[in-house]
C-alpha cells in the first residue's frame, strides 16, 4: 500500500505543477474571475488529493498528520492565490486549508469507516486505499482538464 500511495502521491503532486505551470504561464491573459475562480477549484482539489494521500500513506497520529497536511494545504492554496492578485491569496490559503482537512477525514474514514457510523467494510485496509485513492487521482484529472480547458479558452479569446 505504501508503495501505491507513494505513486499515487507522485502523479497528483506532478497534476498540481502542471497546473500550476498551466496557470502562470497564463496569468496575463486570463480575466480576474476567471483567475478566482480557478484557485479555489486547483487549490482545493490538489490540496484535497495530496492530503488524502499522505493520510493514506501515514496512517499515524492523526493530530501531527492534520496539522502537516494542514500547512501543505494553505501552502498550495497560497501558491495557486499569488498568481491572480492578495485577494486570492487569502482565499486561496483559507480552501486549500479546508480541502487538506477534509482530504485527512476522507482518509481517516477509508481508513476506520466506523468513525462515522458506516458499516465496516468486507474490503481490507489496502483494496479501500487504492480504491479511494485511485478515485482522488480521477478527480485531480478531471479538475485539471477542466482547469486546461478553461486558461486555454481564455487566452484565445483574449
Amino acid at each position: 500500500m505504501v508503495l501505491f500511495g507513494s505513486i499515487l502521491l507522485v502523479l497528483s503532486s506532478l497534476l498540481g505543477i502542471y497546473m500550476y505551470a498551466l496557470f502562470y504561464k497564463s496569468r496575463y491573459k486570463i480575466s480576474n474571475r476567471l483567475g478566482f475562480t480557478v484557485t479555489l477549484a486547483a487549490g482545493q482539489i490538489t490540496g484535497f488529493v495530496i492530503a488524502m494521500m499522505l493520510y493514506l500513506i501515514f496512517p499515524m497520529d492523526f493530530s501531527i498528520i492534520c496539522t502537516v497536511n494542514l500547512w501543505i494545504g494553505i501552502v498550495i492554496g497560497a501558491q495557486f492565490g499569488s498568481i491572480v492578485r492578495k485577494q486570492s491569496v487569502l482565499a486561496g490559503s483559507f480552501n486549500g486549508g479546508v480541502a487538506a482537512v477534509m482530504g485527512t477525514m476522507v482518509g481517516t474514514v477509508a481508513f476506520a469507516p466506523s468513525l462515522c457510523g458506516l458499516p465496516a467494510s468486507n474490503m481490507s485496509f489496502q483494496n479501500t486505499g487504492i480504491a479511494i485513492g485511485g478515485f482522488g487521482l480521477l478527480l485531480l484529472c478531471a479538475t485539471t482538464l477542466l482547469v486546461r480547458f478553461s486558461v486555454m479558452n481564455e487566452r484565445e479569446s483574449s
